[in-house]
């Protein structure tokens, strides 16, 4: 019978018994916490319409700021027409016939908006209502006036991606365009 001269080295036997994995609970834990975030986020990345329609109605906000400005400081009224053929909106000057709109002084001002913006195919303009005069307008085109004195038209503006809506509206106390998430009819008095 053989018998065994080298000792049992104490440090590498130690070593075995104090290391320790993780525990089935420790790992299920971690799985489940994983797999909660993800259910949150995935549907979000899922949609880049709903990304789109947040950048679409933030540009809108960002024109009618504009156009608030310099129709004050201009002095000048402006229109923010919107086209549901095309899926554009674009800026005109609002008073044309009166021949005291210089038009290269007016598209250099505006910039791009002059020219118009085209919605994406994911992101529609589903109408556009002037409440206190024509009403709700699907097809063709309509506009919102901005005028000198800084008013601007009550407007309410529907945008769509496939999944879901944005309402934007003027405010009559401050003439701003509010945003609420999902299709909402807004009352005007008047």
């Amino acid at each position: 019978m053989a018998i065994s001269t080298t000792a049992p080295n104490p440090t590498t036997s130690r070593r075995r018994s104090d290391q320790r994995g993780f525990t089935l609970i420790e790992i299920s834990l971690v799985i489940l916490i994983v797999g909660v975030v993800l259910a949150m986020v995935v549907p979000k990345l899922r949609d880049p319409g709903r990304a789109e329609l947040g950048a679409q109605s933030h540009r809108l906000q960002l024109a009618f700021k504009l156009l608030r400005s310099e129709a004050v400081l201009g002095g000048v009224g402006y229109r923010l027409n919107y086209d549901f053929d095309q899926q554009r909106y674009w800026v005109s000057p609002h008073d044309t016939g009166a021949g005291n709109v210089d038009l290269a002084k007016f598209a250099a001002d505006i910039g791009s908006l002059a020219s118009g913006t085209k919605l994406n195919g994911q992101i529609r303009l589903v109408d556009v209502s002037l409440p206190l005069s024509v009403g709700k307008v699907a097809q063709g085109q309509i506009y919102t006036v901005f005028y000198p004195d800084g008013t601007v038209d009550p407007t309410v503006i529907h945008l769509a991606s496939p999944r879901e809506a944005v309402t934007l509206w003027v405010s009559l106390g401050s003439s701003k365009l509010k945003n609420q998430p999902g299709y909402h009819d807004v009352a005007y008095g008047g």
